[in-house]
């Protein structure tokens, strides 16, 4: 494994517990479907949904983070959980992970998981008119390259991306880094962002960054470059002193507002709400974030269950760290 690999993955079993701890009795789980034979053990995902939900469902497709070559949807229940008892009907995937994979692959998966939904609609009465693109960090990313895929026919031709049949209702953007060009040019320590950007791109990079511009998708890399009027209402969270993705919240929420798109947005202010702080269910901050996320999904739907914070008046199951452990890996 690569350093951005041994990183990635330790920040994975370091976090799995405090950020999966929230479980509701109510919600039905189906695991490892395969949604593409692209690669039948990375494209899979899993289904929630709760037990008597109001239907036709809306529908959440909810992307990991991981720097873009670790991370799975095993690391995502509490949240899959929290989606699934307000009344969504959630398809948590996984995708191709680079550096075995490059751009473009892990943005086809997501348009994939996404149109393997019309399979679902029967079976499971979804409502396809409200989907809900969203994702962390490199997950914010690819939901939002995504988008820029779905509204832009020139820029889909150039990456050969399947069409997507489910036109997104709204996109919830976790703390994303939406300008590659920046992400590539942060000072991060360790070589980590160099790194991360070899295995993202499958193009290795000079010293100085000297080659970049000679990169075959240099121009397409960057979801910020294609924001247009088009594009789904949308909600953003990102964090002031984000060590990962400084400023580039702010930066898509300057483009959408300029695009005319519906967007709203919260942002952390303390160091130590950093990057992905909404996972921090336990805090001021996150609460508030996800009040904010819930309140825009509630406003997509009319589902109209009052916010409330995710760690209070619910019925959940709140697993000791052993419980949790074991019950994963079953």
């Amino acid at each position: 494994m690569n350093r951005a690999e041994v990183i990635f993955a330790a920040i994975d079993v370091l976090f799995h517990i405090p950020q999966n701890y929230i479980r509701y009795k109510d919600i039905e789980c189906e695991k490892d479907i395969v949604y593409s034979d692209a690669d039948i053990e990375a494209c899979k995902a899993d289904i929630y949904y709760k037990k008597g939900a109001k239907t036709p469902m809306p529908v959440i497709a909810n992307i990991h983070g991981g720097g873009f070559v670790k991370g799975d949807k095993k690391h995502r229940i509490s949240i899959s959980h929290m989606y699934a008892e307000r009344g969504w009907f959630v398809l948590n995937m996984n995708y191709r992970l680079s550096p075995k994979y490059a751009f473009p692959a892990p943005v086809e998966d997501v348009i994939n998981a996404v149109n393997y939904l019309t399979e679902l609609k029967s079976r499971f009465d979804l409502n396809l008119d409200k989907v809900v693109l969203t994702g962390d960090s490199a997950g914010a990313y690819l939901a939002a390259e995504a988008e820029a895929v779905i509204t832009n026919d020139d820029l889909r031709a150039r990456l050969n991306i399947p069409e997507c049949k489910v036109k997104p209702a709204g996109l919830a953007l976790f703390c994303g880094p939406y300008d590659m060009l920046a992400a590539i040019n942060a000072k991060i320590p360790f070589g980590l962002v160099k790194c991360i950007a070899e295995s993202f791109m499958g193009y290795k990079l000079d010293k100085g960054l000297g080659n970049l511009s000679e990169y075959k998708y240099i121009k397409d890399i960057a979801p910020i470059d294609y924001v247009n009027s088009d594009w789904a209402p949308t909600v953003l969270t990102m964090a002031k002193k984000d060590f990962f993705c400084k400023g580039h919240g702010e930066s898509m929420y300057s483009k959408l507002q300029a695009a005319g798109v519906k967007v709203s947005e919260h942002h952390s202010v303390k160091f130590i709400d950093n990057h992905c702080y909404h996972f921090n269910y336990w805090v001021k901050a996150s609460k508030e974030a996800m009040a904010m996320v819930f309140g825009f999904l509630d406003g997509l739907y009319a589902y109209k269950k009052p916010v409330e914070t995710v760690t209070e008046n619910a019925e959940k199951e709140t697993q000791t760290a052993e419980d949790t452990a074991s019950a994963d890996a079953e």
